[in-house]
């Protein structure tokens, strides 16, 4: 049975059921729309980390360089998922969202499946652009359907949870492409008179969920709009007049994940090559214990950040989502900043566990931030911003500067940890010092928005 009993926004406000408030959905249907966001969101993140793993077999293919592959895996993903979400994010203000993401799966699933028959670089990099098309309208459709699921004083561990499918999800994809690549024989699989290397095999399995992806999610509808502030839709125009208003909260609060996205994806693109290149491990296994890291503490921070989140909120504490950032960075500046110095590889990984946790705990403060400091007619719009941010800085730059620093600066591969450090360290102290300006001016736009002032 669908988890609504509305499929748009002019019907009346549901009954809440037990457990429920007033005007939302029981917490019973809400938590089942989450669950079936987070295995969506889940198997979205597979493709996202596989090529960390294939630098070699894909370098050796395409016979490409460092900043090369660096392109692959950041830019050519992430240039688009950001161009795409800008009108994905009015669209989701406006549109039926479950079926806007219905279209990124079948999208992205195709896209992921087609990179595992490229056969040529530029092949594999329309593929790519492919997969960020997709991918583009997941976030911010489900963000906003969660919270016209869950009630304000709710929302912060209901995102959370949700959150945990893209530490989980970056996780899963690591450790699901080590074991691939450890099962499979060197010579790829033979189907028919078409042979499949491990590479190519792990991106066709990577994309083959997208079909019952596509069925689970005929089980939602799309929610009642709430906290609309009597404005029935926001123009372009209101929702950049809003940012100009309250300039001195934005740029902090949507600048600050793009920061922890660069450190977190160029940490991981280049994490399995760096453990290969200086300590000589193998990268099956690699692949496997960057996952179980990166799933397990990646768990642990995010459902802290959401627990810490509310409880604060409860307290009454001053710009309590945004005051969740400052612990995630009190972890992530001395980690970040020697965990590739440390002499051997066990070290390594244990700091690098505690850069993942803080990074967990500050980057899934941001949605919950975000969302409670827009009207509902502006969300789909501010977390496609939010996500420009990130995907241009996080998911492009942050790979290609140690990819330049290696290859530029350095000019030898073996330097790989000294340029992770060299990227990591000046962002991570800007992005400290935005955490703590921005608490006040954020308070700030939080009460204006209350008394009904957007």
């Amino acid at each position: 049975m669908p988890f609504s009993e509305g499929n748009d926004a002019t019907r009346r406000p549901m009954n809440p059921g037990p457990g429920g408030i007033r005007g939302f959905p029981s917490m019973r249907k809400a938590w089942a729309v989450i669950a079936i966001l987070w295995i969506v969101t889940l198997f979205s993140q597979l493709d996202r980390q596989l090529p960390a793993l294939l630098v070699k077999p894909l370098k050796g293919e395409f016979g490409i360089t460092d900043t090369q592959f660096s392109l692959l895996q950041g830019y050519a993903f992430a240039l688009v998922y950001t161009a795409m979400g800008l009108p994905f994010g009015r669209l989701v203000d406006r549109a039926n969202r479950r079926n806007l993401i219905l279209f990124g799966v079948v999208v992205w699933s195709a896209m992921t499946v087609f990179a595992g028959f490229a056969t040529s670089f530029g092949e594999l990099l329309v593929a790519r652009i492919g997969v960020g098309v997709g991918e583009a309208v997941l976030a911010p459709a489900a963000y906003s359907i969660i919270a016209d699921y869950v009630a304000p004083a709710r929302r912060g561990r209901a995102l959370s949870v949700y959150y945990v499918s893209l530490a989980i999800g970056s996780g899963a994809s690591l450790l699901l492409g080590g074991m691939i690549l450890h099962m499979l024989p060197a010579a790829g699989l033979q189907v028919g008179a078409l042979v499949l290397t491990p590479w190519r095999t792990t991106f066709i399995l990577a994309g083959l969920p997208g079909l019952p992806l596509v069925l689970l999610l005929l089980l939602v509808r799309e929610p009642e709009r709430h906290e609309t502030q009597g404005i029935a839709r926001a123009s372009i125009g209101d929702f950049l007049a809003y940012l100009r208003e309250h300039r001195a909260t934005f740029w902090r609060l949507l600048t600050y994940p793009a920061l922890i996205a660069a450190i977190g994806y160029g940490m991981l693109a280049w994490a399995p090559a760096y453990f290969e290149r200086r300590f000589g491990l193998p990268i099956a296994q690699v692949g496997v214990t960057l996952g179980i890291i990166v799933a397990a503490a990646g768990l642990t921070g995010t459902l802290a950040s959401g627990a810490l989140s509310d409880r604060w909120l409860a307290q009454g504490k001053p710009a309590a989502r945004f005051r969740v950032t400052l612990v995630g960075w009190m972890l992530i500046v001395p980690s970040a900043s020697f965990w590739p110095l440390m002499p051997s590889a066990i070290p390594c990984f244990a700091l690098l566990a505690v850069l993942v946790t803080g990074t967990a705990i500050a980057q899934s403060a941001a949605p919950a931030a975000v969302q409670d400091v827009f009207t509902n007619t502006m969300r789909g719009q501010a977390i496609a911003v939010y996500l420009l941010l990130a995907g241009l800085v996080g998911i492009g730059l942050g790979p290609m500067l140690v990819a330049l620093v290696t290859d530029h600066v350095f000019g030898d591969p073996a330097k790989l940890g000294y340029s992770l450090v060299a990227v990591a360290v000046p962002m991570t102290l800007f992005g400290l010092w935005l955490s703590i300006s921005g608490q006040r001016p954020y308070a700030q736009t939080l009460e204006a928005l209350r008394r009904g002032r957007p």
